[in-house]
């Protein structure tokens, strides 16, 4: 009997692609359709192989993303007919499927740990029987783990940062395989993953080179007043900034050098979206995210450009009033 062939999306950050990592390792590359998404992208996509591709003999895995209630609907009604379709995600604002539906496992905290998509797949691949757990391939998962919910920054873990440093430093494919030969043991014996020579000589360039980055936006960055109407209106002091790579790094960095703002806005114009982060523990980034209609955790969220987001966050930035756009 044929395996069933995995169709498996996942966001395309350092989370997600370690979630495609574990699916290479868990089963037969031929059987496998690994299709990158964003928060943006996700239910178009899904929707489309829903209507269009759907078989009995594939598995769909959805990790590190949520759909909308209209998708999730749609997987519901397809569960019934007896595919199999399963999302795993971490984000806050993806509680409420988990709560209507059997197929969406959605864990933010285990064990008084914050969770990551990536942790969260390796438990349910392992319990399933799927992959033989190790040491190398745990402390890989936990490095991921730890960056994703920012864990690193308290613990000290800075081989966390550092993982994710090289992951946007190196072609995508020639990261994807170091990685999983280090995780199958194909070097020599270790229970730790480590950076070769030349990872570790690119790591530390790119570190010098991002304090360089980081002073320079922390110049750039303007103080907006945003008024958001929660479940009362509450003026918001927000760090605006244009920036289109390192928004976790760069945007805690901008938080802990300026006590004067709240949290910070980094746009990205390229891929059209805005990438909020904060320090502070009276502010819910996932909540005024989802007031933008975007999503993600407390302390790290973002959205897309609209013409609302534009008026509160891009014209005061470029100093343009929005009768002049």
């Amino acid at each position: 009997m044929n395996q069933p062939k995995l169709v498996h999306f996942s966001d395309k950050d350092l989370d997600g692609e370690s979630c495609f990592i574990l699916s290479r390792l868990a089963f037969p590359s031929p059987e496998m359709d690994l299709r990158g998404v964003t928060p943006y992208t996700v239910n178009q996509e899904v929707q489309r192989l829903l209507d269009e591709e759907l078989s009995r003999e594939m598995e769909v895995v959805i990790t590190d993303v949520s759909v909308n209630e209209e998708v999730a609907a749609l997987i519901q009604k397809k569960v019934k007919q007896g595919h199999f379709l399963r999302l795993i995600d971490h984000h806050p604002t993806a509680l409420p499927l988990a709560s209507s539906y059997d197929w969406a496992n959605v864990i933010i905290e285990d064990s008084g740990k914050k969770t990551s998509a990536t942790n969260l797949y390796y438990s349910y691949l392992v319990d399933q029987g799927l992959l033989a757990p190790s040491d190398v391939l745990s402390d890989y998962v936990e490095l991921v783990r730890s960056f994703d919910t920012w864990d690193w920054d308290s613990s000290g873990n800075m081989r966390a940062n550092q993982l994710n440093l090289l992951f946007y430093m190196v072609e995508r494919d020639v990261f994807v395989q170091d990685v999983i030969s280090r995780l199958r043991g194909d070097g020599p014996d270790q229970d730790q993953f480590v950076f070769n020579e030349v990872e570790s000589v690119l790591i530390y360039t790119e570190e010098k080179r991002m304090d360089e980055f980081e002073q320079k936006k922390l110049k750039q960055m303007k103080h907006v007043e945003v008024e958001i109407d929660l479940a009362k209106t509450r003026t918001f002091q927000v760090g605006v900034v244009f920036l289109e790579q390192y928004h976790s790094t760069t945007g805690n960095f901008l938080c802990k050098n300026d006590e004067q703002i709240d949290f910070v806005a980094m746009l990205d114009p390229g891929k059209g979206r805005i990438s909020f982060r904060t320090i502070r523990d009276d502010v819910d980034l996932a909540v005024i995210a989802q007031h933008y209609g975007g999503g993600g955790h407390p302390k790290a969220s973002g959205c897309s450009f609209t013409g609302v987001t534009m008026k509160a966050f891009v014209y005061p930035a470029l100093q343009v009033h929005p009768s002049q756009r």
